[in-house]
């Protein structure tokens, strides 16, 4: 038995000698594999809008509603009812999350938005406590994806506020 244990004693130590070939990894980090390429991960792409102008300082009417036309095109095309908003099969009664969100943006000298995008107020087709909190969270979560890939055009000013009204409703 004993002649056992040192050969397999000596046999680990043998094992753990360093080939020429073979690589060292740190305690904790994983060994890969050389010659294959890693899997890349899927991250999907970061929302951005083009350039939009400044619609609220045109002292042009037209220009101002084309400016204006322009932004909430964006903001409807983009804009989508969230699926966590939705009820789950488990609670098939729990009532849907309808309404406006009243989000205040600021922009940047630079034609960026601060991050993030503060929702302000709620204006729901029932009151917040007949919602679960998160159906409440995906609506403003919603808001603040959208609203924070804005960008404008750069500006002379320090920076500008902006209350936008987002509508939810589910179809």
């Amino acid at each position: 038995m004993r002649k056992r244990a040192l050969g397999l004693v000596l046999l680990g130590s043998v094992l753990l000698v360093p080939c020429a070939h073979a690589q060292y990894a740190a305690p904790g980090f994983p060994m890969l594999p050389q010659g294959r390429l890693l899997p890349v991960a899927r991250v999907p792409p970061k929302l951005q809008s083009p350039i939009l102008p400044r619609f609220w300082h045109e002292a042009d009417p037209g220009k101002m509603a084309d400016g204006r036309t322009k932004f909430f095109e964006f903001v409807s095309e983009q804009a989508k009812f969230p699926d966590a908003a939705r009820p789950t099969a488990a609670h098939p009664d729990v009532p849907l999350p309808t309404g406006r969100l009243f989000v205040r943006v600021l922009v940047r000298p630079d034609g960026s938005v601060r991050q993030p995008p503060r929702v302000t107020k709620r204006e729901l087709a029932l009151p917040e406590s007949d919602y679960p909190p998160a159906a409440i969270q995906a609506l403003d979560a919603e808001a603040q994806r959208v609203l924070g890939a804005l960008r404008f055009v750069r500006s002379k000013s320090l920076q500008d506020s902006l209350v936008v009204p987002m509508r939810f409703i589910a179809q």
